[in-house]
């Protein structure tokens, strides 16, 4: 299999997830939170409710991506240690 390939597999296997996780994240965050109750450093976040849900999305498919990545990561260097065995 091309090298490309591969690569764009392992970037689906992180970003999607990361995607689905980000999506169900917001919807539970923002039912319990209102976006203009919430602070930033005791300042009132001064932006459209839009703006601050497309804020909390990324913010949350950041850290799905750096999950999945991590994952991923793990799960590479385990099978390299297990063919060295």
């Amino acid at each position: 299999m091309p090298r490309r390939v591969i690569s764009a597999l392992a970037l689906m296997r992180v970003v999607w997830p990361a995607f689905l996780t980000a999506a169900v994240a917001e919807l539970v965050f923002f039912s319990i939170f209102d976006p203009f109750d919430l602070h930033f450093f005791g300042a009132p976040l001064e932006m459209s409710r839009e703006a601050i849900y497309t804020m909390g999305f990324f913010g949350f498919w950041g850290l799905g991506i750096a999950s999945s990545a991590l994952t991923v990561a793990l799960g590479a260097t385990a099978e390299r240690n297990v063919d060295d065995l």
